[in-house]
Order: C-alpha cells, then sequence, then structure tokens
C-alpha cells in the first residue's frame, strides 16, 4: 500500500507488505506495515488518502496477532507419522519483530504540496511513479507522507491505521519493487470474500507432503503456487472462530483467537492500560452478539486530514466500542469490527505477490460465491515425503512446480483391515501397495507422492487417483481432513504416458519380487502396510 520514494532514487523499495481491511458502510479501516529493503540514506513513504482521513501508529500487537490467529498450521496426515518426526509447522512469523517510527509526517493537498514536500527532505518523485500519483490526485486524493532515517538494510515499519471513506480495496497500485513484494492481506468481513478479478487461487492437496525431518512441502508449493500466477490471490484461513475462539490443531497446541492475543501482546509491549485477561473476557462475552457495535472513533494522533470529526454515540441495541477496547492505543478491534456483529464477522487471510517491475492494483473485497464456506488454519498434508518402510531415506525435497495448483483430486481411501495375514485376501492390497510404491520410488528422483509429470495446464501432477474423499479448496488434502492413514505416498500417483507406466510396472513387479525373496510373508504384510500409511488385513 502505498509507495516508496528514496534517497538516492531506487535505492531502498519494499519487499513485503502486510495490510489489514475493514470496511462497513462509507467508512474503511486500514492497517499496513512494510518491510523496505535497500541502501538509501532516507526513504519516504507515500500513501493517497480521502481528506476525511484519521491517521495513527497502532501497536505492533494488532498485525502480530492477526498472523498468529491465522498463519497455516501444517500437520503430518497422522497425528503419530510411521516415520520421522511429527508435530506442527507454522508457514509465519509469529516472533515480535522490531519496528520503526517515522521521523517526520507530513500532509498534502494535492501533488504539487506532496513535491514540495518530498523535496524538502531531498527526495524525488520517480518517473514511473508520478503518473500514478497525478492519477490519484485527480480522484480527490490528498497524501500523507512519513519520513525514514534509514541506519539499516532492513526496515520494518510501524503499523499505520487510515480510517477514512476508501472503498473496501486491498489498496496495491503503488506498490512496486525491483523484486518480487510478498503481500498478505488480512480482511475483516461479514462473510467469505474473494479478492481482486483474477480466479481465486487453490493449492494442489496432493503437493501438500510431510518429510521425516518435521517440515513440509507447503512453503515451496504455496510460493510456487503465487510467484506463477502473480497478482491471484490465495486464501489461506477464512472464518468466525479466529476471532474469538481459536482452532484445534491435531495433536499440538490450538491455534489462539485473536482477542485475547491481541490484548496480551498490547500489554507487553506497553500500548494495553487495562489488564488483558479482563479484557478477553469482556470481549468474549460480546462474541455471540447479533447486535452491531457501534461507531468507534479513532483518535487521528498523527494527523486529521481536513479536520475531519467522530462522535461516539451508541445507539440502543448497539454493542459500545468499549467491549472491544484495553486502554492506552488497544483500540484496534473496536475499530475492526465496528458496524459489524461479533457472531458474524469473519477474519480472512489471503496470500498475492507483485512481480518484479510491475506495480501491482488496487484489488476489490467483494462476497464470495459460497459467502458460508469457512476454512481454517489448519492444514493436513496429504501423504509423506518418504516412503516410510518402504527403502526410501534420501529426504523428500519440495515437489516439482506445477500450474496453478487448483485441487483436483482426492487422496485415496483407506485400505482397512487389520495387521499380518498374508494368506488372506490382504495379499493383492499388499502386492499392489508394495508395487505402488515402488514405481513412485522409480518415477521421482525427489521421493514424492506428487513427482510425476507437471506439464499439464492444471499443475495437478497427481490426481489421476480420485478414489477417495472429497477434497476442499483449502488445501487439507485428506478426505474429511481427519489426518487419517487415507492420504498417504501410496495413493498420490502423478500422471505417466503407457511406456512410462510399463517400464514402471516392470520394475515395480522386480522390486516387489526381491523384496518377496528376502522377506517373510508376515514381515512383507507389515512393511507394506507401513508403506501404504495404515493396516492391510483380511
Amino acid at each position: 500500500m502505498g509507495a516508496i520514494v528514496s534517497s538516492p532514487p531506487g535505492a531502498s523499495s519494499t519487499r513485503e507488505v502486510r495490510v489489514a481491511v475493514s470496511s462497513t458502510g462509507t467508512r474503511t479501516s486500514r492497517w499496513v506495515s512494510l518491510h523496505v529493503h535497500g541502501t538509501a540514506t532516507s526513504f519516504a513513504w507515500v500513501v493517497p488518502v480521502k481528506p476525511s482521513a484519521f491517521v495513527d501508529l497502532t501497536s505492533d500487537a494488532w498485525l502480530e496477532s492477526l498472523e498468529d490467529a491465522t498463519a497455516p498450521r501444517v500437520v503430518p496426515p497422522d497425528v503419530s507419522p510411521p516415520c520421522g518426526a511429527g508435530g506442527v509447522e507454522v508457514d509465519g512469523e509469529l516472533s515480535h519483530v522490531v519496528t520503526t517510527v517515522p521521523d517526520s509526517v507530513a500532509t498534502a493537498a494535492d501533488v504539487a504540496a506532496l513535491g514540495n514536500t518530498l523535496a524538502g527532505w531531498g527526495i524525488t518523485v520517480t518517473g514511473d511513479l508520478a503518473p500514478l500519483l497525478e492519477a490519484a490526485g485527480a480522484e480527490g486524493d490528498s497524501f500523507v507522507a512519513f519520513l525514514y532515517s534509514s541506519g539499516s538494510a532492513d526496515v520494518v515499519t510501524r503499523t499505520v491505521r487510515i480510517v477514512d471513506t476508501s472503498s473496501a480495496t486491498v489498496p496495491l497500485a503503488l506498490t512496486s519493487s525491483p523484486s518480487t513484494v510478498d503481500v498478505t492481506a488480512f480482511a475483516f468481513t461479514t462473510g467469505s470474500v474473494t479478492v481482486g478479478a483474477a480466479p481465486a487461487l487453490t493449492l494442489d492437496p496432493t503437493l501438500l507432503l510431510w518429510r521425516a525431518d518435521g517440515s513440509s512441502t507447503y512453503a515451496p508449493v504455496r510460493e510456487t503456487l503465487l510467484t506463477t500466477n502473480p497478482g491471484a490471490w490465495l486464501v489461506v484461513a477464512a472464518g468466525h472462530p479466529e476471532l474469538f475462539e481459536g482452532e484445534v490443531v491435531p495433536g499440538s497446541e490450538a491455534v489462539p483467537a485473536l482477542a485475547p492475543t491481541y490484548f496480551s501482546r498490547a500489554w507487553t509491549y506497553g500500548d494495553a492500560a487495562g489488564a488483558p485477561a479482563g479484557c478477553a473476557a469482556a470481549a468474549s462475552d460480546i462474541a455471540g452478539s447479533l447486535s452491531p457495535v457501534a461507531l468507534a472513533c479513532p483518535a487521528g494522533a498523527l494527523t486529521n486530514v481536513g479536520g475531519a470529526r467522530c462522535e461516539e454515540a451508541p445507539g440502543p441495541g448497539e454493542v459500545t466500542p468499549d467491549a472491544l477496547r484495553c486502554g492506552g492505543i488497544a483500540d484496534d478491534l473496536a475499530i475492526a469490527l465496528s458496524g459489524m456483529s461479533p457472531a458474524g464477522a469473519w477474519l480472512t487471510r489471503a496470500r498475492s505477490v507483485v512481480s518484479p517491475g510491475r506495480f501491482g492494483a488496487d484489488d476489490v473485497l467483494s462476497p464470495a460465491a459460497d459467502a458460508s464456506a469457512s476454512t481454517g488454519p489448519v492444514v493436513t498434508c496429504s501423504g509423506y515425503g518418504e516412503t516410510c518402510g518402504g527403502g526410501n531415506s534420501s529426504g523428500g525435497a519440495p515437489p516439482p512446480p506445477g500450474g496453478t495448483g487448483s485441487s483436483s483430486g482426492g487422496a485415496g481411501g483407506s485400505s482397512g483391515g487389520s495387521t499380518d495375514d498374508p494368506g488372506s485376501s490382504s495379499g493383492a492390497a499388499s502386492a499392489a501397495g508394495d508395487i505402488a510404491g515402488a514405481a513412485i520410488d522409480a518415477a521421482s528422483a525427489t521421493d514424492e507422492g506428487c513427482g510425476g509429470s507437471s506439464s499439464d495446464d492444471s499443475g495437478d501432477s497427481c490426481s489421476s487417483d480420485t478414489s477417495g474423499g472429497d477434497v476442499s479448496s483449502s488445501g487439507d488434502g485428506c478426505s474429511g481432513g481427519s489426518g487419517s492413514s487415507d492420504c498417504t505416498l501410496g495413493r498420490s500417483r502423478g500422471r505417466h504416458g503407457p511406456t512410462s507406466r510399463l517400464l514402471l510396472l516392470v520394475v515395480a513387479l522386480a522390486a516387489f519380487a526381491r523384496r518377496r525373496g528376502r522377506k517373510g510373508s508376515v514381515g512383507l504384510g507389515r512393511s507394506i502396510g507401513r508403506g501404504l500409511g495404515g493396516h492391510v488385513g483380511p
């Protein structure tokens, strides 16, 4: 959001944007923090605003708590994996990062006044940015400029909150950098939303694999998906529990809810005056209310553009905003939910990138086709990066990149049955499992269940097996998201041509014959059962 102009020109640029948006009626609230990288001696962050804007610095606790409540928690298909480490992998930064406050803040009514302000700071607007600023000024926008003296190659700005009459967008039209800009957006709405005009992205669940070292392929798969589809958005989490309840994580600590985490962190940073437990209890008391939160007024402590005014006067049946405040500057939750009913509010987390050398776009928040479809931040892998018990131990590398990553196929169903009787009807299933395991080993140098061809446009290199349950677009590849053994590697097979399939079958049969010769029938049954991630029996 906004533009970075530096001295010398181009010496520093945006690497990452974190932005939260809440919009009801004619009022929109936006919270933004930038990661700026480079060698500039100083830089200015220029943000277009409406003439009625209230601008404040907020606690680091706000965006940190939004991150904590929505960052994906990636877990293996089973709480206790058949080999290697279990646990949870978090795709996000949950620790505190030191932020930088601006040295100076100035308001400019138009582009000419902005140019004079920047010139006084020794900063010049670049030629590619000037027309965009002119266009914003032509729409009646004013500008707020923040000056930073760069004493470091990496600066994370303190979160700026702007409340004005802007439309409900993730504003990236002035965002550009010589390198890829990572964008994380949070939206407060009354149901599921889509971001921007491009088709929504989905992760191919068959590419999400758990490795023996306790990590997963989630991050590289997500990064490949976004960088090959710049400007499109991946909705990571969306729902109501993220606000006040949190989410359960199989075999681990729950994902914390936003409200108590925010109050606790704000207290820790000295930004809240109330006791966190009391503030969290007050928020919990109104969490189920269907009544709207009354207008919550921002302070406008940094600047109040155009002398805008705001008065709080909760009406009959409205929830007082004080129920969502915790003293000091810890009023962000009240601002975010102002005009919404706490029981009906949703929090959405989405990811996107801006391509190197390109400007982003102001992406509109729109109600989703299925506004009731929620997805939590817990992602269950569809299989394992190594065939546990199958002789592969090289460590699963990320699967090859593939297309749009759209969800298209289910991971297979459970093989059922019990344990060790090779003379039962499990023999065929066991042989099939051994063949599948050997075929995958031969087909994939990366030891991944999805290591087949990724050349088709869908990017789904594993969708040939659709025998299992439904796969949601949230990236939860396990049938029903239960984390049961029906999501293992033995059922995640790529597409191969007839010749390749014949070759794989020959290799697999040879491997099966060698294994049959080396092991007793009972031992083979157990090995195959582990390779399938379940039990094989009569």
